[in-house]
C-alpha cells in the first residue's frame, strides 16, 4: 500500500480483488468509521477499459445516496491517488447467503426483492443503468436490508455504450443479441434475481454461455407457484411480466415495478423511508470529502474472493433446474478463481 494509500485512511487488511481494484478494509481518520477501500489496480494504467469501469464506479457511486444503494463517502476517479472509500457491510453478498441458507424465509426473500428494486429506482431515477444485476452485486448490512453495489459496468443513461456487458445467467435476451443496454434489460435482470431470491433457483441454467443465450432467447421458466406455491400470485405475476422476453412488455424502469410490486405486497409508501435526491456528478478528477458520521456504520464485504466475472464455469443442469454454486460473466466465462 506505501505510495498508493489516499491520504486519511489507514489500513486494517485485505478484503478482496475485483476486476479493477484492491479492496482493502481501512478507518478513515477523519470520523472513525470503517470502509472498504478500493484501490486500482496497476494494470489500469495501460488497460484503457478496466480504466473507465473503475472511473465510471467511482462517479456513479457518488451520484447515487440511497438506503438501499451501496454508499460511497469518498473518491478520486483518475490519477495515481485515484481510489474509492465505501460502506462495509457485515452480510456479505446475496448470493454468498442464497449459497449458505438456501430457499430463504417467504418474507425474507419478499423484502430483499423489494430492497433490491428500491435501489434499482434510485438509480434509475438517477438516469443511471447498472447493466449486472445480480445476486453477486447486491450486499447485506448488519441489519438484513439489501443494498445494490458494483457499479463498474454501469453508465449513464444516453451514453454511447454498445457493448455486451452482464452476467450471462441474468443477461436479457435483447443483451445476447447484440442489442444496447436499456433500463428494461436491467428490469429484466431484477426478474431473474427476484425469482431466484423467491423461489431457491434460477429461472434458466445452462453449461455454457450459448446454452444460457439460447435458454434466455427460447424457453420460458417454470411459474414461480409451481416452484414455490406460498408465493403470493399478485406478486409472482409482477416478476413474470418483469421476465417477459419483449422487451415493450416488460416495466419501463424499476420504478414501475417497485410500484406494482409494492402493490402485490399491499404495502403503502408511507411504509418505507423515503430516499435522498442524488448527489451532483463529480467531473472526472473530482474527489468527495469525507462526511460525518451519523451512526456506525456495519462492515461490508464489498469483496468476493476473486472480481467480477470470475467465478466457475456453470454446472449443467439437474432435474428440476435447481440452482448451482456457480457464478461468471459474459466476458470470461471459464476463469475459476483464484
Amino acid at each position: 500500500m506505501t505510495g498508493r494509500l489516499p491520504p486519511g485512511y489507514n489500513v486494517i487488511q485485505r478484503l478482496g480483488a475485483g476486476r479493477t481494484a484492491l479492496v482493502w478494509l481501512a478507518e478513515e481518520e477523519a470520523t472513525g468509521r470503517r470502509v472498504a477501500l478500493k484501490i486500482p489496480r496497476p494494470e489500469l494504467a495501460t488497460d484503457a477499459v478496466l480504466r473507465r469501469m473503475f472511473e465510471n464506479e467511482v462517479q456513479i457511486t457518488l451520484k447515487l445516496d440511497h438506503p438501499n444503494v451501496v454508499r460511497a463517502y469518498s473518491g478520486r476517479t483518475t490519477g495515481d491517488e485515484a481510489f474509492l472509500a465505501l460502506e462495509y457491510c457485515a452480510g456479505g453478498t446475496l448470493d454468498q447467503l442464497l449459497l449458505e441458507r438456501g430457499r430463504l424465509p417467504l418474507d425474507k426473500a419478499i423484502g430483499l426483492v423489494l430492497d433490491v428494486a428500491n435501489g434499482l429506482a434510485h438509480t434509475h431515477a438517477a438516469k443511471v443503468l447498472h447493466r449486472d444485476v445480480k445476486p453477486a452485486n447486491v450486499f447485506v448490512d448488519g441489519e438484513g436490508r439489501a443494498k445494490l453495489g458494483d457499479f463498474g459496468t454501469g453508465t449513464f443513461k444516453g451514453d454511447d455504450a454498445e457493448e455486451r456487458v452482464g452476467t450471462a445467467f441474468y443477461m436479457a435476451p435483447e443483451v445476447f443479441e447484440g442489442r444496447p443496454t436499456s433500463l428494461r434489460s436491467d428490469v429484466y435482470s431484477l426478474g431473474v434475481l427476484a425469482y431466484e431470491v423467491l423461489t431457491g433457483e434460477r429461472p434458466f441454467v445452462g453449461g455454457s454461455y450459448e446454452a444460457l443465450m439460447v435458454a434466455h432467447l427460447h424457453s420460458l421458466p417454470r411459474e414461480l407457484r409451481q416452484v414455490r406455491s406460498e408465493i403470493p400470485t399478485k406478486v409472482a405475476q409482477v416478476v413474470s411480466r418483469a421476465l417477459s422476453r419483449d422487451p415493450s412488455r416488460r416495466y419501463p424502469d424499476a420504478g414501475a415495478f417497485v410500484e406494482a410490486y409494492r402493490e402485490a405486497m399491499g404495502l403503502s409508501s408511507a411504509d418505507e423511508p423515503a430516499a435522498a435526491p442524488p448527489r451532483p456528478t463529480l467531473g472526472r478528477g473530482g474527489v468527495r470529502r469525507p462526511t460525518p458520521v451519523e451512526r456506525p456504520t456495519p462492515p461490508r464485504e464489498d469483496a468476493r474472493p476473486a472480481g467480477r466475472g470470475e467465478g466457475p464455469a456453470p454446472e449443467p443442469a439437474g432435474a428440476g433446474g435447481t440452482r448451482r454454486r456457480s457464478r461468471r460473466a459474459w466476458w470470461w466465462p471459464f476463469r475459476r478463481r483464484g
